[in-house]
């Protein structure tokens, strides 16, 4: 086996992320051309958040920063900038959530009051008022679900060698 770049790690975490969000392989391309994924060395943080909320409200381009802490790299830290009711709206910390058959996956921001994000078909990202779970206890079984998924997603794209490309202007943070 040939040793990856980080970059490589890179783009296949967001290969598998794409995946994950958007409900079936072969979205990288076109998640990245919607989405601003950020993997970052570094936790998401309200500040470094907010500095994209001008640019998401513009473009409805949501903004999902993820970063993977040593030691923990299978339970990413999620941030989210994203459009509802016209508005920016910036999360330090989103949890992955999968519906029971794995085909919807909800970004549900930390405090289960703010509803939920999901991918539709087009990728286009929306807003559910309400969570599909009501608190964290609930929401555990589909959480688990979500990052043993996407730690599979990953390991399945590594073992067959599949390569994706880094957006082009990729964001550094």
């Amino acid at each position: 086996m040939t040793t990856r770049t980080d970059q490589q790690l890179a783009a296949n975490c967001m290969g598998a992320v794409a995946h994950l969000l958007g409900g079936r392989p072969g979205l990288n391309a076109e998640f990245i051309d919607k989405v601003e994924l950020i993997l970052s060395a570094h936790e998401p943080h309200a500040l470094n958040l907010m500095q994209f909320c001008d640019r998401v409200r513009r473009t409805g381009r949501p903004t999902i920063w993820m970063h993977l802490a040593e030691g923990h790299e299978n339970i990413p830290s999620i941030g989210l900038v994203a459009r509802s009711g016209g508005q920016a709206i910036a999360f330090e910390q989103c949890w992955l959530w999968s519906t029971p058959n794995g085909k919807v996956t909800h970004l549900i921001p930390d405090n289960f009051k703010m509803g939920s994000f999901v991918f539709d078909a087009d990728l286009r990202l929306r807003h559910l008022p309400k969570p599909p779970m009501r608190n964290y206890d609930t929401a555990q079984k589909g959480m688990i679900r979500a990052y043993l998924a996407l730690c599979r997603i990953e390991t399945e794209q590594l073992a067959r060698n599949a390569e994706f490309r880094l957006p082009q202007l990729a964001t550094a943070a």
